[in-house]
């Protein structure tokens, strides 16, 4: 697989969606495994990459801030916003810094989010409370952004 045809598919996979530099990385070497019959290129790789960032085709931190947007809309909480995009390879310093300069009232999403699926009524039963406060938890909330909503 030569330079032109792996630009090609990173195009081609930028056309569909936008990806991290870290995600499309591991896309291209895995295209590259299959093509190449196990031969993986690192220089190619990075050198498309690099091509890609100077004509702003990859962009980290747009993608950080579409996909922290994206996660907020789905009312996800701030752990497991960071834990999101740990995992789709974006660096702890970006990630740190766009959390940073949102500004949201994190309790006031867990409220309404807790509201969304229970109701405004708060629990006065053990279990059904435990249940909300779980269920907060999956979505990423803090202790403190949960335990207030139930004082």
């Amino acid at each position: 697989m030569n330079e032109s045809e792996l630009y090609q598919y990173a195009l081609f996979m930028l056309s569909r969606r936008d990806y991290g530099t870290a995600e499309l990385q591991a896309r291209m070497k895995r295209r590259m495994y299959e093509k190449n019959a196990g031969i993986i290129d690192e220089q190619l790789i990075e050198l498309v990459l690099g091509k890609l960032q100077d004509q702003h085709f990859l962009d980290d931190n747009r993608v950080l801030m579409l996909l922290t947007q994206s996660y907020i809309r789905k009312g996800y909480g701030p752990l497991r916003i960071k834990q999101e995009l740990r995992q789709k390879g974006f660096l702890s310093s970006l990630i740190d810094a766009e959390m940073e300069n949102l500004e949201i009232d994190w309790f006031e999403l867990a409220v309404e989010v807790r509201s969304k699926k229970f109701g405004d009524d708060i629990p006065t039963d053990f279990k059904e409370k435990n249940k909300q406060i779980r269920y907060l938890q999956y979505r990423g909330f803090s202790g403190d952004m949960i335990f207030e909503q139930f004082r």
